[in-house]
């Protein structure tokens, strides 16, 4: 019986190719849009799986209130927090301590002649191979950080500096000046690990480098911090007791600054996808939005093909009427029919999936070019993804085939054989219509979405920020002499005349920056502001504009102690109002430094200056308190702005002032234009895949929309003959066989609208700075979408209306 069904099914298909070829290439692009989607999903959350104590794993997470209302939660702590913890609270297993060398950038390391610029160099406490499952290929983890200037290397580093050679007690020179010996080599860290790492040294080298007393300053929010906690243990009741400690920890340091500090934990497994909000962080990131929104179109991309398959069958059915009649008149029960066509939706669905299988092949070559991600089937092949996949795939066959399946085995064998098979169906094509519009209401959502994401990353990519990111080059300092000699360097840079402008500091756009207290008179708290420590040229080097007062000059010698250059939300913020009030007021300056002693972690001065408010966070965040203070010994980077028509000629030659002025270090440079687009790289592969899956909707929407309009061509076939023959023109049969699609995507374009409007307000949400949503977005989409479906049908119509009326009402 099943043999006979299946031989039915294949010659039902190859009988009707050119709509089982429709059908098959819409599942398909249906499923392969599923599938991709899938194989992203489960890698996104697949993060930090792989560590054996990963569901009792959790980071300690800061959140705090500044005495101005600012709310900013980060990923950092103190130092002091991890050992503390684990000391007072016996449910700590054990806590670790990061500290990145590079604060999340690269250092330098090396051996003998090779000398490498390494990223995820990190400083951790001997604990860390007791909580991460980073195993060592090469000594033991419990010894391996237990000394000071120990550090344990990856196995590529190992291949990289030694090749075959053993690496073990060999010394490597670190960050220019730590000398750390090789005491493990472990496994290189996992595709799917947040945290990232090269080189693992012991945390007790920090003390070589800051003195002891630091380390237990609560104030310094520098580290990142992991505790375990019991198996199977009621974290919410921990939370509670973690709060008030760290309330009692940081006391004093509230009472200076009044900023209210509390930690919190959060779970090893959400830290990759559930960190977008976090501050100062170092770790890899994705977004839980993403999957979500992902989600949600591999269903939507399914419920179309599934739409798209109904009223395709549907539509073929004019053509297996006869078919059906006679079987009937043969002895043909229903339930064999349902059966038959059942089985047919599901070789078809089956077939599709082998297509969709090669399709998303295909796709996850730009998924993986575009999110730098490793993504095959190759890698999904397990019984549980397999499994999954067939019965989803079953499942689809058969939901989609069972309307169609009741749908030709409800016909009477006496009104099929008459040929008035569709006279009493309205209800069936009022389902088809329904379907229709609910494809296209999803189309237009998603073509209303994609258009506000481009608008808005468009918007991110071309406003203004205040100042000039364009050609601008980022140096880092490397060396004492670097340092000191900053000011003959400008000068022998400014001699190429390809580079137009030159300055040094601690603070750019897109990077690194102070974050510090600033005391007002007359104001009991500390506010907390973010500085740039520039020096004199620092403002026209940027680009920034004055609004207020002057820019530092070196007319004025106290401006090289006592001058301050403020932003206009540090003007509001430190209760002065207009920029030009601020002009003369007083700044106490308190920063952190290693050794802080009265002379050099206060300065007081007057504000000189204000300058129009830029943005150097992400558009997500907005523009807080600046303030710009002269500081040439915590400088770090030269900073040049070249000519834009000779970018390649000004690189050569700062490559080889580079190599006088640091010989022993690679070159580096950063592009604060790149700089900035990279703190929205996630947002713009969002953009291109959102782009991509809503043209694929789209695609199976038309062909869905392309059946609807084939089956009713065939409904009104002897119509369309009757009105040639009493004279109707090609025109106005394409109108009158259109309006009625028109109708339907209009009532899509309706429903959508309001739909799209509140989804994609809340995804801008996000966004401190945004693009309105207008009412010619939903217009434009509108429009677009009846183009599309004036475009589908007009082949039909067009068709049906170039027909010799003779030849329809000779078949009639």
């Amino acid at each position: 019986m099943l043999r006979n069904y299946l031989k039915i099914a294949f010659r039902n298909l190859l009988r009707h190719k050119s709509f089982t070829f429709i059908n098959i290439v819409g599942l398909a692009i249906g499923l392969a849009c599923c599938l991709a989607i899938v194989l992203f999903i489960q890698d996104e959350l697949q993060y930090d799986r792989f560590n054996a104590k990963a569901n009792r794993i959790y980071r300690v997470v800061t959140s705090m209130k500044m005495a101005e209302g600012r709310e900013v939660d980060m990923a950092r702590t103190p130092p002091a927090i991890g050992p503390a913890l684990k000391a007072t609270f016996p449910e700590v297993e054990e806590a670790v301590r990061i500290f990145s060398l590079g604060n999340g950038g690269e250092v330098l390391v090396s051996f003998a002649d090779k000398k490498f610029m390494e990223p995820d160099v990190l400083l951790v406490d001997s604990s860390f191979f007791n909580v991460f499952s980073f195993p060592l290929v090469r000594g033991n983890p419990t010894k391996a950080l237990a000394e000071p200037n120990s550090v344990v290397i990856s196995e590529s580093i190992a291949k990289k500096y030694f090749g075959s050679a053993d690496p073990l007690n060999k010394t490597l020179d670190v960050a220019g000046g730590l000398k750390m010996r090789i005491t493990g080599v472990m496994q290189d860290v996992p595709e799917h690990s947040h945290l990232k790492a090269t080189c693992i040294g012991a945390f007790s080298t920090i003390r070589s480098i800051v003195e002891s007393k630091r380390l237990e300053n609560w104030g310094w929010q520098q580290f990142y911090t992991y505790i375990v906690l019991p198996e199977n243990y009621d974290v919410t009741a921990f939370e509670p007791k973690l709060t008030a400690f760290t309330i009692e920890k940081m006391r004093d340091e509230a009472k200076r600054g009044g900023t209210q500090y509390q930690s919190r934990l959060q779970p090893l497994r959400d830290i990759y996808l559930r960190s977008s909000n976090l501050e100062y962080d170092i770790v890899k990131k994705g977004n839980i939005n993403h999957v979500y929104a992902f989600a949600v179109i591999a269903l939507f991309a399914l419920l179309i093909a599934c739409f798209n398959f109904m009223n395709l069958s549907t539509a073929l059915s004019m053509q297996r009427a006869k078919e059906v009649g006679l079987r009937k008149v043969i002895g043909a029960g229903q339930s064999q029919l349902v059966r038959q066509f059942l089985g047919e939706s599901v070789l078809l669905t089956l077939l599709a999936l082998l297509v969709g299988i090669v399709i998303a092949q295909f796709w996850l070559y730009l998924f993986n070019d575009w999110m730098g991600k490793h993504l095959s089937f190759l890698d999904a092949l397990n019984p549980a993804f397999i499994g999954g996949v067939l019965v989803a795939t079953l499942l689809v066959g058969l939901l989609a085939g069972l309307y169609p399946a009741f749908f030709l085995s409800a016909f009477r064998p006496i009104k099929v054989l008459k040929g008035d098979v569709l006279n009493n169906n309205s209800g069936g094509y009022s389902l088809r219509k329904t379907l229709v519009v609910l494809q296209f209401a999803v189309s237009t959502a998603l073509i209303i979405g994609t258009g506000i994401v481009f608008s808005q990353l468009n918007y991110i990519q071309r406003k203004d920020l205040g100042f000039n990111r364009e050609q601008v080059i980022v140096l880092p300092i490397r060396t004492d002499a670097m340092a000191k000699g900053y000011e003959s360097i400008k000068e022998e840079l400014l001699r190429n005349p390809n580079i137009k402008a030159a300055t040094a500091c601690y603070g750019i756009p897109g990077g690194l920056f102070a974050g510090d207290g600033i005391r007002i008179p007359g104001r009991e708290k500390d506010i907390s502001t973010n500085m740039f420590l520039v020096d004199h040229d620092y403002v026209s080097t940027m680009g920034m504009q004055v609004v207020a007062g002057r820019n530092f000059s070196r007319k004025f010698g106290t401006d090289a102690e006592e001058g301050f250059i403020i932003n206009e939300t540090a003007a509001k913020t430190f209760g002065w109002g207009t920029p030009a009030n601020a002009i003369g007021k007083e700044i106490i300056w308190e920063k952190w430094t290693p050794a802080p002693t009265p002379a050099d972690s206060i300065k007081r001065g007057k504000v000189v200056g204000v300058v129009r408010d830029f943005n150097y966070k992400s558009l997500y965040q907005k523009v807080e308190p600046v303030v710009l203070h002269i500081a040439p010994t915590e400088f770090s980077s030269i900073v040049v702005r070249v000519q834009p028509e000779n970018m390649e000629a000004s690189l050569d030659f700062l490559k080889t002032q580079w190599q006088r002025l640091a010989p022993e270090w690679p070159f580096d440079y950063q592009m604060v234009d790149e700089q900035f687009a990279d703190l929205y790289r996630s947002e713009q592969i969002f953009g291109k895949l959102f782009g991509l899956f809503t043209s694929l909707s789209i695609l199976i929407a038309c062909l869905g929309l392309f059946g609807l309009a084939t089956f009713m061509v065939q409904q009104r076939f002897k119509e369309i003959g009757v009105r040639k023959v009493l004279g109707a023109s090609v025109g106005s049969i394409v109108a009158l066989l259109s309006k009625d699609f028109l109708r339907l995507v209009v009532i899509a374009i309706v429903l959508a609208s309001p739909i799209a409007w509140y989804v994609m307000n809340r995804w801008l949400q996000d966004f401190a700075y945004k693009i309105d949503l207008a009412w010619w977005m939903f217009a434009l989409a509108g429009l677009l979408a009846i183009g599309i479906a004036l475009l589908t049908v007009s082949f039909q119509s067009i068709k049906a209306a170039l027909m010799n009326p003779v030849k329809s009402l000779r078949t009639e």
